[in-house]
């Protein structure tokens, strides 16, 4: 089947790293992974974070005329689309090009990870809500990665509109070292940090917003187990850099290393020789980093969000803490700190769930048999 996909947030071959990307990335992954010809339609980006009406009136256009090009370039083809795969569109960000292109070629629309705000009916992305309910009405098939979703895109599909819903998947390639103690002392010895000591690791773009607030709540977490010996790495960089350090700054520099931002590659390697992960994931969909910290047999500190309650089953593979409770959360660190035991065991469980559940492979298969009905009927 030929594919075509746009994604209006982030492309997926935007420079910019982000979980949105990664996902983007591993949805083409998957179907081509399944034997299906994918090509990215656009790198158009139709997102407005300001609410600016006058910005929003020109990505409208931009868009149109986007459309328009696509429309005459598959015309004029001897080989067009079997159908238009669009990742993550919201108010901010709604797809003005795939309903327009499906129309005009009469084939099926899918849209994964749709997600549709209410209070926005009055509000500066009003139009861009609009869009959304458009293109819900528009598709024969939804997949939903966010149980959040679920509920508030409903009353806007056909009644003939089949949906999915897809747990977050990734790379099955990767596994946790056989030797974590052995891998911990060599990273330890390269770095000058204490491989005795308990370590936790997170990984995140340090940006403005959510991301920031969930920094800062870590930080105020772990000032209140100082009286606990660990030692804290944390991977990523961003435009919010230096309040983020700031807000660890009271810990020490003997406790608190910042790595900055590290390939995947490059990452690995931690995941592997550190002993939890933590994150409070402040309004996360779901959270990717989460999902990696599990398919490396790392036991996860996270607050509760319906997506990252997909990822991380409470008391099982991880503790999920209250949304934004602080004390909370440094209860449960003192717990998985003071019990290397319960970490262990945390821990692989996480692996199992990763292994039966969140695999590119499973994933692959259970979209291409999705995309498959759309177009057998």
């Amino acid at each position: 089947m030929k594919i075509g996909f746009y994604a209006p947030m982030k492309a997926p071959d935007h420079p910019s790293p982000s979980g949105d990307r990664t996902l983007a990335r591993l949805l083409i992954e998957a179907m081509t992974q399944a034997g299906h010809d994918v090509r990215l339609m656009s790198q158009h980006r139709s997102i407005d974070i300001s609410g600016d009406l006058e910005n929003q009136r020109k990505i409208r256009e931009q868009s149109a005329a986007e459309a328009e090009r696509i429309l005459e370039e598959l015309q004029h083809r001897s080989h067009s689309i079997d159908l238009w795969f669009t990742y993550h569109l919201f108010h901010k960000a709604p797809d003005w090009i795939g309903p327009k292109v499906c129309e005009g070629l009469g084939i099926p629309y899918v849209v994964a990870e749709a997600s549709y705000a209410p209070k926005q009916k009055n509000g500066p992305w009003r139009e861009g809500l609009s869009s959304v309910e458009t293109a819900l009405g528009r598709a024969a098939g939804i997949v939903s990665l966010n149980p959040r979703d679920h509920e508030c895109i409903q009353p806007f599909l056909k009644p003939k509109a089949k949906q999915l819903s897809l747990l977050p998947f990734t790379h099955e390639t990767a596994s946790p070292s056989d030797q974590r103690g052995q891998l911990k002392q060599q990273l330890g010895r390269t770095f000058d940090i204490d491989s005795e000591l308990p370590w936790l690791v997170t990984v995140a773009m340090m940006r403005k917003g959510d991301k920031q607030r969930s920094f800062s709540m870590l930080a105020k977490a772990l000032d209140a187990v100082t009286d606990l010996a660990w030692r804290l790495i944390i991977i990523g960089d961003g435009e919010a850099a230096e309040p983020v350090k700031d807000a660890f700054a009271s810990l020490g520099r003997e406790r608190v290393y910042f790595t900055g931002q590290l390939t995947t590659d490059e990452v690995h390697p931690y995941l592997n020789a550190a002993d939890l992960f933590v994150w409070p994931a402040i309004n996360e969909a779901f959270g990717m980093s989460l999902l990696e910290a599990q398919r490396h047999a790392l036991p996860v500190v996270a607050g509760h969000t319906d997506g990252t309650a997909t990822i991380v089953q409470d008391e099982h593979t991880g503790i999920l803490t209250e949304p934004e409770n602080t004390t909370a959360f440094s209860q449960a660190l003192t717990r998985l700190l003071q019990d290397s035991e319960l970490r262990e065991h945390m821990g692989q469980n996480a692996r199992q769930k990763f292994l039966g559940h969140h695999t590119l492979k499973s994933a692959s298969q259970t979209i291409d048999t999705f995309l498959r009905s759309l177009t057998s009927e």
